[in-house]
């Protein structure tokens, strides 16, 4: 056995599911995916990420001049001048409608002291509309310039856009000293722990696959020895009018961030086309005079050909029918040589 490096493998009951050969694109999960755009309007200083860069939450990825926020500012300022002003005419007219009220019928008249009042309720009308404008810019400096995407800096009207959440660049929209607009999206961040398969294939195709089923993807070259596994989660009901093909997703955990949205990657996709039987690595068979065997062992020292009737060939697997029972021990690496030992003897007698 070991000249031959023999090794066995035990024969399993199972199903075996036809799988469809295809290209799978990595794309970003959409779901998961934010447009970034500013708060005020200005110019780009200065960019801090690049496209396909990883970045973390919190992260800066642009500062920005923003001459909303420094318009913002000067009305703060301004407000701020108006409320002390208003405050100062408040109490002054106060005054005047308490020594009114104390001299009141004697050197102040009635009509003197309605004007009086009207003048202390007109400054108090005026001191809560400056607060209440200072309310409006201070709730736009928390909420509007200050947000899980931007922050401000607490004197001059930069801004900077912040990374929501931990992922990868897949868009940058803009240049140093270009304009900035709160209606244009400078770059788009997508949560890289999670991207989408992408398989255009077509309808005709597509009718054989069912959601749930499972696909199979072989990783780049150094990330892993195994295929992906994920599950068929979407199949497009309707082809797309450019390609003629029909869409076929599936969700990856993609937290050791060996994925990028773009790669290309070879993938099966499982059919609905089954076959059930005894399963056994299709290199343990072998064709002896027309006939498939399989090298199965009888004792710890015989090793005898056995006749089998084989179905689907699958992934590697194929689905013995008949010849075999179920915990079989045969021979899988090795065969070959073997059915070399039988084949080589016949032929020299002839």
């Amino acid at each position: 056995e070991k000249a031959e490096h023999i090794s066995y493998t035990t024969a399993t009951t199972g199903t075996l599911y036809r799988m469809l050969p295809t290209m799978a694109r990595v794309q970003a999960d959409t779901t998961h995916t934010v447009s970034i755009q500013p708060a005020g309007s200005g110019k780009v200083l200065d960019i801090l990420v690049l496209p396909g860069q990883a970045v973390q939450q919190g992260q800066a990825l642009l500062h920005y001049q923003n001459h909303s926020l420094h318009i913002a500012r000067l009305q703060e300022t301004q407000t701020r001048t108006a409320l002390a002003a208003t405050l100062a005419t408040q109490q002054e007219a106060s005054q005047a409608y308490t020594r009114g009220k104390a001299l009141a019928g004697q050197t102040v008249s009635v009509g003197e002291m309605q004007k009086r009042l009207a003048a202390l309720q007109q400054a108090k009308e005026n001191v809560a509309a400056r607060q209440a404008e200072l309310a409006v810019l201070k709730h736009r400096f928390d909420e509007e310039y200050t947000s899980p995407t931007e922050q401000h800096a607490t004197q001059d009207e930069t801004s900077t856009l912040v990374a929501p959440f931990a992922g990868t660049i897949t868009r940058l929209n803009t240049a140093i000293a270009a304009d900035v607009d709160p209606n244009l999206p400078l770059l788009t961040l997508s949560d890289s722990q999670h991207v989408w398969l992408v398989s255009d294939i077509a309808p005709q195709e597509a009718a054989l696959l069912a959601p749930t089923g499972q696909q199979l993807t072989t990783l780049p070259d150094g990330t892993a020895t195994q295929p992906l596994h994920t599950v068929i989660e979407t199949i497009g009901a309707v082809a797309d009018p450019t390609t003629g093909l029909v869409p076929v997703l599936s969700r990856v955990d993609n937290s050791q961030g060996h994925l990028r949205p773009g790669m290309v990657l070879n993938s099966l996709l499982q059919t609905t086309q089954s076959q059930s039987g005894l399963l056994v690595p299709a290199d343990a068979v072998q064709t002896v005079n027309g006939q498939n065997v399989v090298f199965q062992t009888v004792s710890d020292t015989t090793i005898r050909p056995t006749p089998v009737e084989t179905g689907l060939e699958e992934n590697g697997q194929i689905v013995i029918l008949s010849g075999l029972q179920t915990g079989a021990r045969i021979v899988q690496h090795g065969s070959l040589a073997l059915k070399a030992m039988m084949v080589l003897p016949a032929m020299d007698a002839e």
